[in-house]
């Protein structure tokens, strides 16, 4: 296992991270800066592990951020000259939400002294996650028998878009989550029937893939504990997607059966999709079951045990005369109520009914409120307040917690390079070659 953190209060109020004076140079003016980072608290399931993450966008950081809210050491590799793109587009909001608890390394790690600190790195390390092009650890010499040279017991997931083994074109091809859902099968699905196709948001591909890497090298440490060697997990976005389309891969190989987009109406049943209300607002349901069609439709008039629709049926079937008659009841239905009213109706009698929420309704409803799913966490800046969505799911006596918002770049270069036994004058040296690089908030931040 890692190093182990030492117990100490949350902090999400302390202030890491004050004004530096660029990216090169920032070593030198180190009064500015705190040298140490506080101590990690102990919290959670994973408390005393130390994961390396690797990754830009979001399949990489969102994996190695499970393992930072539930206590984890994670320790981000960052390009000292060159930003991560997520701090600069959109607010930043991919880094503040998916970067927390993290602690920034912003060094050159595949040169010098860069890759001799990394290679340190690793052997404190219990889990190493990299996303990137298939093979990429392997062209600069860090495949994974290199690595389990250093270090036997590590844990390695490679995140990639194609993979790293199999046909060399496609292996080194660059992937983003919509290239995933194209080469995948998933993107053919969305959109309208007769209009183009469009991916399917927000990047399944990529959380997908995050939430593989997370859990199997979870599962990797329990086997090590067994074993005392580690493992090396491949994850392909585009196999995460295929895994994740239940029948319809087995009926397209087997029967030749292709998918038919559905659009904003299923093609299984009638009363099953998005409607509009009254106000204009929608709200999707699922008249799906018998006992939902019991409890469903005398609620917008209709009969169940009648000859249109017979006891112990569970659909009405699409295009079918009984679903032109739930329709149109339904519509009826529809125009005398608002949304928030149709939901009320149905889902408080047993009618699967959930309004289109937007950010503004999440906030407002007690539900999101009764869970506490919009969190607030102090930015490392030590005053921004930032609100963004809890550690999920929950836990009962290991729970996960945000101790501290996403970090400046190369927040913790001295920090965890003196854990490693660099000197004063060898950090100062890398800073000096540009191996290191290191900015203040408002320049790690584009708002």
């Amino acid at each position: 296992m890692g190093s182990k953190a030492k117990s100490v209060p949350s902090i999400a109020g302390h202030e890491f991270c004050k004004p530096s004076s660029g990216i090169s140079n920032a070593y030198e003016n180190s009064e500015e800066q705190d040298v140490k980072t506080q101590e990690i608290p102990q919290f959670g399931l994973l408390s005393g592990y130390r994961v390396v993450m690797i990754g830009l966008s979001v399949a990489g950081p969102f994996a190695g951020e499970l393992y930072a809210e539930h206590g984890a050491d994670v320790i981000w590799i960052e390009n000292p000259t060159v930003p991560d793109m997520g701090r600069f587009s959109c607010h930043a909001g991919s880094t503040q939400q998916d970067r927390r608890n993290m602690r920034s390394l912003a060094m050159n790690y595949l040169k010098g002294e860069g890759r001799e600190a990394f290679l340190e790195l690793l052997k404190t390390t219990d889990v190493l996650i990299e996303a990137s092009v298939g093979g990429r650890f392997e062209k600069y010499g860090l495949g994974d028998e290199v690595l389990w040279e250093v270090n036997p017991r590590l844990v390695i997931a490679h995140i990639s878009g194609f993979g790293q083994t199999g046909v060399p074109e496609y292996v080194k091809r660059a992937s983003y989550d919509p290239i995933a859902q194209a080469f995948g099968c998933v993107m053919r699905m969305n959109g309208l029937a007769g209009q183009p196709s469009a991916p399917a948001m927000v990047f399944p591909g990529d959380y997908s893939a995050a939430f593989y890497a997370f859990g199997m090298t979870a599962a990797a440490l329990l086997k090590r504990q067994e074993t005392g060697k580690g493992e090396s997990i491949d994850v392909a976005q585009f196999e995460a997607l295929m895994r994740m389309q239940s029948q319809y891969a087995i009926n397209g190989w087997r029967f030749g059966e292709e998918y038919v987009k559905e659009g904003n109406h299923s093609l299984i049943c009638a009363l099953y999709g998005t409607y509009t209300c009254k106000d204009g607002e929608e709200v999707y349901v699922l008249f799906l079951g018998p006992g939902v069609l019991k409890a469903g439709l005398p609620l917008i008039g209709l009969e169940y045990g009648s000859e249109l629709f017979p006891e112990g049926e569970g659909i009405i079937p699409y295009g079918s005369h009984a679903a032109d008659v739930a329709e149109e009841a339904f519509a009826t239905f529809l125009a005398q109520h608002t949304a928030e009213e149709v939901e009320d109706i149905l889902a408080n009698n047993g009618v699967p009914c959930s309004r289109l929420m937007g950010y503004a309704d999440a906030a407002r409803d007690p539900q999101y409120q009764a869970r506490g799913v919009v969190a607030r966490w102090t930015a490392t800046d030590g005053k921004t307040e930032l609100p963004g969505v809890k550690v999920v799911p929950e836990l009962k006596n290991n729970p996960g917690m945000i101790w501290r918002g996403a970090p400046c770049i190369g927040q913790d270069n001295e920090d965890i390079l003196e854990e490693l036994g660099f000197s004063d004058e060898r950090i100062a040296r890398m800073y000096e070659d540009r191996m290191l690089g290191q900015r203040s908030y408002e320049e790690s931040f584009a708002e």
